[in-house]
């Protein structure tokens, strides 16, 4: 699939998300408040406490999205969030200094969504094969981030595209796998690097795996965002608990996070300070192996590559076929430094 020109980051909020930027934490409160407001608000506040840079909650009309009698049907009945509800979340999430949004899944409630100032919107893997859903998040400018669970690479290429033709020019996409939990030989990090290429967009891992070490992983591995199930109890039955991390599971997360992305640094070649220190002591330089004489030739006998002594500055090594069968223009003792001025200035 050809691809536009690469977008190396994306605005999320007052945020941005992608190279250069540090990894988003998004705290997928979804519906794991079960309906409750207040408890909403308290995993809120304890996604903030635990690091997270972004709350995401599921805004959806089970009347506009599932037959009656659907399991999701029932469980998302019982989980709804009222527009003044959701938008009291997203006024608490911003106090808190975290950027909030929402997978929403109908067009009425899109609409009333998109006038609380979303990040950005969200669609699930479960909705990315629904084109004119897409096409309608696309078309209000804003980012929109893509799950890609159980999706052929065709479909990805034509949801990419159709995001593309109604205006988004700001996408991110998700690597994911749509199992509960999902065993880890299913994760496939590696495909983030093949988004990237494919896409040119910033990639992300939306997790559904146990524990922190996937999502940490996934750093290294590209993902400049990622998504995980929180919850204040995961013993908690049905939803989404079985499968969250609770605030201090979260806290961990977002602290190996942050040491990954420390560990990894820059793509440069950078030396720190005390390397630049060990070079002088390190490094080896031209020595004379022997006392040479004025007039001497230098050669593999009397030329040799040793640690100086610190401070001592000498020919490196690389050097050393220049120097072999020049002539000494001053005395050296064995141990000395070859400099240029024992080649008369020249090398």
């Amino acid at each position: 699939m050809g691809t536009k020109a690469s977008v190396e980051s994306i605005p999320f909020g007052d945020r941005r998300i992608g190279k250069g930027h540090p990894t988003l934490l998004i705290a997928e409160v979804g519906v794991n408040h079960e309906g409750d407001v207040e408890v909403c608000a308290d995993m809120i506040r304890a996604a903030a406490k635990a690091g997270a840079d972004s709350i995401k909650l599921q805004t959806i009309d089970a009347d506009e999205n599932y037959v009656r009698g659907t399991a999701s049907y029932e469980l998302f009945s019982q989980a709804a969030l009222s527009p003044d509800e959701t938008a009291r979340m997203f006024d608490l999430t911003r106090k808190l200094g975290m950027e909030p949004f929402t997978t929403a899944a109908d067009f009425a409630t899109i609409d009333w969504v998109e006038k609380l100032d979303p990040a950005a919107h969200k669609v699930s893997s479960g909705m990315m094969t629904n084109t004119p859903i897409v096409s309608y998040v696309a078309a209000t400018g804003r980012s929109v981030l893509i799950s890609t669970g159980m999706a052929e690479v065709s479909e990805i290429d034509e949801t990419v595209e159709c995001a593309r033709k109604s205006g988004s020019g700001n996408l991110g996409l998700f690597q994911c796998t749509s199992e509960y939990p999902a065993p880890i030989e299913t994760l496939n990090l590696s495909a983030m690097s093949w988004f990237r290429d494919r896409y040119g967009v910033p990639i992300g891992f939306s997790d559904h795996s146990l524990g922190t070490e996937a999502p940490v992983l996934s750093v290294a591995a590209g993902a400049t965002m990622i998504e995980k199930h929180f919850t204040l109890d995961t013993t908690k039955p049905s939803f989404d608990h079985g499968i969250s991390l609770n605030p201090a599971g979260f806290a961990e997360l977002a602290t190996r996070v942050r040491r990954a992305e420390t560990m990894l640094g820059t793509a440069d070649r950078l030396l720190s300070s005390k390397e630049h220190e060990k070079r002088a002591l390190m490094h080896r330089i031209l020595v004379a192996r022997v006392p040479i004489a004025p007039g001497d030739t230098f050669n593999a006998k009397n030329v040799g590559f040793k640690r100086p002594l610190p401070g001592t500055v000498g020919l490196p090594p690389h050097d050393y076929e220049k120097v072999l069968g020049q002539i000494a223009r001053c005395e050296l003792s064995m141990d000395d430094a070859i400099t240029p001025l024992a080649l008369g200035g020249e090398i």
